[in-house]
């Protein structure tokens, strides 16, 4: 909607002088003479008619300037809000292969056009969540049931500590249409407090296919919090609950034995998913760790911290793995005293937002004539997107005419020796202004930007979106005509937050209020040039060790360049060159190299290194955002590209420092006080210092940031089954969830 011209004031000349006459006893009670006769009365009457003008010049202001006072206020008008929503893609038809959809993907509910915002591989697998859920049984029934199996189970109770909960296998649906959303709670509802999600194969048969193919892939989780909520706490000293809110924990089974022990996932949440629905992407082991055990005793099925005992024998049959998902505390509190409720846990899933795009529509022809205007068939217009061209030549967007160049360029209007008078740059002269609400197009008149020659083709293309059409319910999100063959898609939630624009009555009520806020190979630095040219391939980083051989002492006539690959899709913050690649970088290398040089062309050696970090936040700072500032610091810091104090990739030969650590994230805005930073090595043990030696460069394998005492090391190498499992955290008997074998006809 364009702005409309406001009336400031619509008082008539006779209003005026009334106005000011009725004040004359107030300010002047001498005056008496309020006749035409009175020479006062005159000056009166001639100021309430220059009044009079003066408001009639001022309601008719160019709307040029009216804009150009609203941003200077910071005050232009509200555009409509774009929903936003979240979608999944079902992927069990169609081959049986990792889908890799990319951004900007288009789909739709009915008419209303959305877009997705994240890019994602498709796994064809399926998932479904369970967890360990307490029976309801009437009393009898459950002291007759319990004496059943403190018998089958008397194993289990041997020590004092121990003390069998009996359990049934529930399955955590997804929402309905029409249906209240369901709630887990995942403090109370679990007795063991975890969901666990099951990733299944298509058939049974094509279980290890299936395992071998989405190795090292990732796997985009979606989550969807339950969203009712009666109150927010704000604390006084600017502090929020949400430093509060406990963080999930991704782990994957470590089945090399009978013992129940998981390994920590490398999880990269896109947002505080216990807050808003929102992504998660893990990335996923080699298949030799996509397992879960198998050829357990019917009794050992399920008990204590086993996964959850499946009813469906098809279902337990299709399993590939598990992921358990459980929460990590911070410190000083326990576990049933914060809050973990989720509505919904899916798997190949986007975020996406309504938006739609056009492409090259014509929005009419040039006329010629001054301060010409066009207009966009759909709005409301998202700025920032709009290309348009006139005669296929660009004009660029600016946000007032006042500001363009002429049309016909200026001369230099006086001579200079030597230098010939000519055109200033008239590319500022090609311009346009975009009202978003009504899509209308404005062009100069010739002396404020140029105008387009008459008969000339005027093209768009531009995105838009917005209002409240976009908020649509549960699996209104069913069509594209981009997704590959096999793949569905929907929206297992309905999307929000969309909004119709502001209207202008609105906009001027809010102004009062506003008023009172960049060929040879004999140095080192030829070595390092010319191999980052190399053709055919992305080199990231090119390290060079003169009289260095990689398996023996230093030698003459010797020299090793280190190669690290720009992109690896199976190692993408960690990069290794494979054969082709380090092929290619040798071919360009040898026709340049001195004769009587070795020429050694390596990868780097990744030492494993993982970090655990318990932090307390600032008040006022959200959680979430802070810890994963913390991992993306560290990461950062570790990275063969952008790691070291001086950001240009870890130095060779230079230790991993547990302080140095400790300093990186004590730096990170937001942090209060860092508790303890754990270092450890590939077995797991607490180090101070990793050494790195040579060809060696770290690799952060598993990073955990959380408020108050760190996670263990053994949790996130998979050497420890993770403290508190089977433990309500109030210090009483450990629980082992034993689970109800199910009457059957």
């Amino acid at each position: 909607m364009p702005l409309h011209e406001p009336t400031l004031d619509d008082r008539s000349y006779q209003q005026i002088l009334n106005e000011a006459l009725a004040r004359i006893p107030v300010h002047n009670p001498e005056w008496t003479n309020h006749n035409d006769s009175d020479p006062g009365v005159t000056l009166l009457q001639v100021f309430s008619f220059m009044t009079e003008s003066l408001l009639y010049r001022a309601n008719r202001m160019p709307e040029r300037n009216r804009i150009k006072f609203l941003r200077l206020l910071g005050l232009p008008m509200q555009a409509a809000a774009s929903a936003r929503g979240l979608v999944t893609f079902e992927h069990l038809k169609g081959p049986l292969r990792v889908e890799p959809l990319a951004p900007d993907l288009e789909v739709l509910a009915g008419s209303v056009p959305f877009r997705t915002v994240d890019g994602l591989y498709a796994l064809p697998i399926e998932a479904r969540a369970y967890y360990k859920a307490d029976p309801a049984l009437t009393e009898a029934e459950r002291q007759d049931t319990e004496a059943l199996y403190h018998q089958l189970y008397a194993s289990y109770e041997t020590a004092d500590d121990v003390q069998l909960r009996l359990y049934v296998t529930r399955m955590l649906e997804p929402p309905a249409p029409g249906a209240v959303p369901p709630v887990l709670d995942l403090q109370n509802d679990p007795i063991d407090g975890v969901l666990w999600v099951a990733l299944l194969a298509r058939t049974p048969d094509l279980v290890e296919t299936t395992r071998a193919l989405i190795a090292h892939s990732v796997l985009t989780l979606g989550i969807v919090p339950a969203l009712e909520a009666t109150a927010r706490t704000l604390p006084p000293g600017g502090a929020t609950d949400a430093g509060l809110t406990p963080q999930l924990i991704y782990e994957r089974p470590v089945a090399t034995d009978a013992t129940a022990r998981y390994a920590a996932l490398e999880a990269r949440p896109f947002g505080n998913v216990l807050e808003e629905p929102n992504i998660v992407e893990l990335t996923l082991p080699g298949a030799a760790d996509l397992r879960t055990w198998s050829g357990q005793d019917p009794l050992e099925d399920g008990v204590g911290n086993f996964p959850p005992s499946l009813e469906d024998s098809d279902v337990a049959a299709r399993l590939i793995t598990w992921i358990r998902i459980r929460t990590g505390t911070p410190r000083g509190t326990t576990r049933s005293t914060l809050s973990a409720r989720l509505s919904y846990v899916g798997i190949n899933a986007a975020r996406v937002v309504q938006e739609a795009r056009v492409t090259n529509e014509i929005a009419g022809e040039g006329t010629g004539e001054p301060d010409q205007v066009v207009a966009l068939v759909n709005t409301p217009v998202i700025p920032d997107s709009v290309r348009l061209t006139v005669n296929g030549e660009p004009w660029t967007r600016i946000d007032d005419l006042a500001a363009a160049g002429p049309e016909v360029p200026r001369r230099n209007p006086r001579w200079t020796p030597g230098v010939q008078p000519g055109p200033a740059d008239a590319a500022s002269a090609k311009v346009y202004t975009l009202d978003r609400e009504s899509g209308e197009i404005r062009f100069g008149d010739g002396l404020r930007g140029a105008r387009p020659p008459r008969g000339s083709l005027i093209q768009a293309s531009y995105a838009y979106g917005g209002g409240r059409e976009g908020q649509v319910g549960i699996g209104a999100l069913s069509k594209s005509a981009a997704l590959p063959s096999g793949l569905r898609v929907t929206n297992p939630v309905p999307t929000w937050g969309g909004d119709e624009a502001e209207t202008v009555e609105d906009a001027e009520k809010r102004i009062p209020g506003f008023l009172q806020h960049r060929d040879r190979l004999v140095t080192e630095a030829d070595f390092r040039e010319i191999t980052l040219r190399t053709p055919g391939v992305d080199v990231g980083r090119v390290e060079v060790l003169p009289l260095f051989h990689p398996e023996a002492a230093p030698a003459e006539g010797v020299v090793t360049v280190l190669v690290i690959p720009k992109y690896d899709p199976l190692h993408p913050t960690t990069p290794e060159p494979d054969r082709l690649f380090l092929n290619t970088v040798c071919a360009h290398l040898n026709p340049r190299r001195l004769l009587t040089t070795e020429v050694h062309v390596h990868g780097p050696v990744y030492v494993p290194v993982y970090v655990s970090v318990g932090i307390d936040v600032l008040p006022g700072r959200d959680a979430a955002s802070v810890r994963e500032a913390v991992r993306e610091g560290l990461r950062a810091f570790l990275s063969p590209f952008t790691g070291g104090f001086e950001g240009t990739g870890w130095p060779l030969s230079h230790d991993v420092e547990q302080a140095e650590l400790f300093a990186v994230a004590t730096r990170v805005a937001g942090v209060a006080r860092v508790n303890a930073l754990l270092l450890g090595d590939a077995g797991g043990s607490p180090q101070a210092r990793i050494p790195i030696h040579d060809l060696d460069l770290p690799r952060l394998v598993a990073v955990a940031v959380q408020s108050g005492d760190p996670q263990p090391l053994g949790e996130l190498v998979g050497t420890a089954t993770a403290p508190g499992d089977g433990d309500d955290g109030t210090g009483g008997p450990r629980i082992v969830p034993v689970p109800i074998v199910p009457d059957t006809c």
